[in-house]
């Protein structure tokens, strides 16, 4: 079975904690990664042993931050929740006020507590729907029904392309790879269905949680296609089989999103030893989210981490207008954004009008430039004074100033006026 395969077969209970008990294998296996612990094995964590069930649970946290993270990184097509529902919940689960969410996104305690309520349906709803679904599925009606392909975690848009029954997925690797699924491709699909059928299987070829050099890249798919191997490696990279770096200069199997990684290393870094302190402790609930000692930590690093700033780009890639703005504070502004637009408080009425004709699908985000400051600034802009030893309010606005005189270059340089744009 499939990694995507246990992921949509899992239980609500299974989902939750991360993985499964494989039996087969007699083995837990992460339903992130695929990363296996033979049952009744003993693993050691630092001082400590542990039973396969209990450090899989470990694994999780540790690799992949937690399974409500993960979760939640995932594409709309898969939660059907919105960007901006998710941070919501996430704000929510890490137990902040409606208050405090208010401070931080703008908008109104009434609207938060109208998005609990929206959520708290959602939730009653797929109650209904899992219980209809499994009676269904019960029924003898289901005996015969065709068994579908699992939709990969990354598809980067999901619709009827995705429709594909296990036994035309097979007719199409037959008629496209004659001599076996090793290759060679006889030709590369034009139609979009059979084209997600070849990519898939390509891209089984690749495993995951290995780094692979463009080179290495290059030589698995000269194996299926030597004509056109590059087609094959944007088209990967496209329809979210594989990720890379931005220079190309490293490749992977996707997991879920551009951040995966990112989160992995951060809640890593979090729980280092301090120099002259031993190892630091750090507890784990038992349904793998992060303690109260992680959050804590997380959060300390978080506030420490550098401040962010420059210009920013809002693109329609439906009539190719475009919006430019400046911030002192890049960090999450796509999210802010997106929520004033929902709202419908955005102060640009003509950016306003047509995220409410074509929806937020239509619109691209896209940072143009990062100012890059003399000094390292912290998030939270402590202990940054000039050489007056200016007041930190000062501090603030100097910086606002200075990107508002970097966005001017900016609408200088691209004229987004009239039909080019909303200024």
């Amino acid at each position: 079975m499939s990694l995507d395969e246990r992921f949509w077969s899992a239980t609500l209970e299974e989902l939750k904690q991360g993985f499964v008990l494989d039996e087969e294998t007699d083995s837990y296996r992460c339903l992130v990664c695929g990363e296996s612990f033979l049952r009744g094995e003993i693993f050691r964590q630092g001082e400590r042993m542990f039973e396969a069930g209990k450090y899989a649970s470990i694994h999780v946290v540790e690799r992949h931050g937690s399974m409500l993270d993960y979760l939640l990184r995932l594409d709309k097509k898969s939660t059907g929740l919105t960007e901006l529902q998710k941070e919501l919940v996430g704000q929510f689960a890490a137990g902040l006020s409606d208050a405090d969410i208010v401070k931080r996104a703008g908008g109104s305690a009434s609207t938060i507590r109208n998005h609990r309520f929206v959520l708290k349906e959602k939730a009653r709803q797929a109650k209904l729907l899992l219980a209809i679904m499994d009676m269904m599925e019960q029924g003898q009606g289901t005996a015969n029904a065709p068994k579908f392909v699992p939709i990969h975690r990354t598809a980067t848009q999901v619709d009827e392309r995705y429709a594909m029954t296990e036994e035309e997925n097979t007719s199409l690797l037959k008629q496209y790879f004659p001599n076996g699924p090793d290759g060679p491709l006889m030709s590369f699909p034009r139609k979009e269905k059979r084209k997600i059928a070849v990519l898939r299987h390509i891209a089984s070829f690749f495993k995951g949680e290995v780094k692979y050099s463009e080179k290495e890249v290059n030589e698995r798919l000269q194996q299926f296609w030597s004509k056109d191997y590059v087609t094959l490696r944007r088209y990967l990279i496209q329809y979210g089989f594989l990720d890379r770096e931005e220079d190309g200069s490293a490749y992977w199997v996707k997991e879920s999103g551009n951040d995966a990684n990112e989160i992995a290393a951060v809640t890593s870094r979090s729980k280092e030893p301090k120099s002259g302190k031993g190892k630091e402790k750090v507890a784990i609930s038992k349904s793998g989210n992060l303690s109260k000692e992680q959050r804590k930590l997380l959060t300390a690093e978080y506030q420490e981490r550098e401040r962010s700033m420059g210009v920013y780009q809002i693109t329609n890639e439906k009539n190719g207008k475009v919006y430019i703005g400046s911030s002192n504070n890049l960090d999450g502004l796509w999210n802010r954004e997106r929520f004033i637009l929902d709202m419908g408080t955005h102060m640009n009425k003509g950016l306003q009008g047509d995220w409410k004709q074509h929806g937020a699908e239509a619109f691209r985000f896209e940072i143009v430039e990062i100012y890059k400051p003399e000094e390292k600034l912290r998030y939270d802009y402590k202990d940054v004074r000039d050489e007056e030893g200016q007041e930190l309010a000062g501090v603030v606005r100097d910086y606002r100033r200075k990107m508002e005189k970097l966005k001017e270059r900016w609408l200088e340089k691209l004229q987004p006026y009239g039909e080019k744009g909303y200024h």
